[in-house]
């Protein structure tokens, strides 16, 4: 009975919204504002975070401690937060040398003439760099990444499936970056395989939404500071 709930929290949690996530993102590409850049998240992410927590402690029968288990205080996790940054860069560059002759990459040329209308807003501003990254972005990522490694390893202990999970869900999250071709795909599929690794090793939640604040607030920052006007 237990892996049957685990699948259709699953379904409810992440298939069924990203399956539409990936369908919107193929199919709507104009008619967004400036404000949805800031709402969409909130709402979308915000109200997920809720329903993932609510169904694992009431339908599931889950300790919420699941998802930060391991041993650690607050600056030890963002200690490790800033690591994760770094290793995040590293690849970002490595990437860069090595990954973008061999995948095609389609930029959202809409996603950017979004970010930078928001220099126009100190408003709109202050909320993306506030509750929209670190809620309904960093958050709500981190917490269905670890919902689903906790969810499958419920399954199996043994190492060829904790690995196999590892895999798998990073082969979602990419896909989620569709979009974006297959270099955002690779990419987004191997940062987020490094995250993982991570969890599995020290089952600390905050660290990767630390690592994921900084490393998207960061690119955002500088491509608001020196894109010209």
């Amino acid at each position: 009975m237990k892996p049957i709930k685990n699948l259709i929290a699953l379904t409810i949690i992440v298939f069924i919204p990203f399956g539409i996530m990936l369908w919107l993102r193929n199919h709507q590409s104009t008619g967004f504002a400036s404000i949805e850049l800031v709402m969409y998240p909130l709402l979308f992410g915000g109200g997920s975070i809720i329903a993932l927590l609510l169904i694992k402690k009431y339908f599931l029968k889950e300790n919420l401690n699941d998802f930060n288990s391991g041993r650690g205080k607050w600056g030890s996790d963002i200690l490790w937060g800033l690591a994760l940054t770094i290793t995040y860069f590293i690849l970002f560059y490595v990437e860069r040398l090595t990954l973008t002759n061999v995948l095609t990459f389609r930029p959202n040329t809409e996603l950017l003439g979004l970010m930078l209308d928001m220099r126009q807003s100190p408003l709109l501003v202050i909320l993306w760099f506030g509750p929209v990254l670190w809620i309904g972005i960093a958050l709500y990522e981190e917490l269905v990444r670890v919902f689903i490694l906790t969810s499958f390893w419920e399954f199996s202990s043994k190492l060829a499936w904790v690995v196999a999970v590892m895999v798998f869900t990073s082969a979602i999250i990419g896909l989620t970056h569709w979009s974006q071709g297959s270099y955002g795909i690779v990419t987004i599929g191997i940062k987020s395989l490094v995250a993982c690794i991570f969890f599995f090793r020290v089952r600390r939640l905050l660290p990767l939404v630390v690592a994921h604040v900084l490393y998207d607030g960061i690119q955002v920052a500088l491509l608001l500071i020196t894109y010209p006007n």
